[in-house]
């Protein structure tokens, strides 16, 4: 006969440690599966009801145990409490699924926080950088002023986070490492040249580079003069 179905069968210590060993199951993986603490299944195995949580709690073990194991967790249940062998028997019975939502309502909730943290950071970083300001780099020539001896010379440099990028309102498009370079013309005195770059949702970076041309000395030459003797 089926112990479940033998009313004066209390012993469920035995029945279960029977169960788990149909299974092929230990303690340790029961737990992991079930999501009971390890030393609560001990208590049960032993027939230490006792020193298991009140009653809802106990219930919510046996259903949990009878869905895994195949038995009717339900049916125990009434028949250890009628026996006396649970704690807090007149608590009622129907919170004891309450810790295993509550463990599951918290892993959600930290997997949504968790979400919102990561949405947040990729709005922050992503909106940085549609909406900040561009960086500007020249490389030659150096100095601001410079000063050059040649009527033409190519001004280089380096963009980054820009949408648009202008000299002297004329657009230049850099490279896709972002350099760039612009061949420039220069004449006698100083030059002007208004760097600028911008971005549609954020701002404006802009360099006024001075470049100084002086032409080089043109050389004389004297011509000696022979007076008559």
């Amino acid at each position: 006969m089926n112990p479940e179905d033998n009313p004066e069968y209390f012993d469920f210590a035995q029945f279960l440690r029977g169960r788990i060993k149909e299974r092929g199951l230990n303690l340790k993986q029961l737990s992991g599966a079930s999501g009971i603490a390890v030393k609560h299944l001990e208590a049960i195995a032993s027939g230490n009801f006792h020193n298991l949580p009140s009653a809802p709690y106990f219930r919510g073990y046996l259903l949990r145990l009878g869905q895994m194991l195949d038995f009717d967790g339900e049916s125990w249940w009434r028949k250890l409490k009628k026996a006396e062998s649970v704690k807090n028997p007149e608590n009622g019975d129907e919170p004891s699924k309450n810790r295993f939502v509550c463990a599951k309502n918290k892993r959600i909730a930290a997997w949504a926080v968790a979400a919102i943290l990561f949405v947040v950071l990729l709005f922050w970083f992503g909106f940085t950088r549609i909406s900040g300001k561009p960086v500007i780099k020249i490389t030659n020539p150096p100095g601001n002023p410079a000063v050059v001896n040649t009527d033409g010379i190519d001004i280089m440099g380096t963009l980054e986070n820009a949408g648009e990028f202008y000299i002297n309102g004329e657009l230049v498009n850099p490279n896709p490492d972002g350099s760039w370079s612009k061949a420039v013309l220069l004449g006698p005195g100083a030059n002007s040249f208004e760097i600028r770059a911008q971005k549609f949702l954020g701002g404006e970076t802009k360099i006024i580079e001075q470049i100084i041309y002086e032409p080089p000395m043109t050389p004389t030459t004297t011509s000696a003069v022979n007076s008559d003797r």
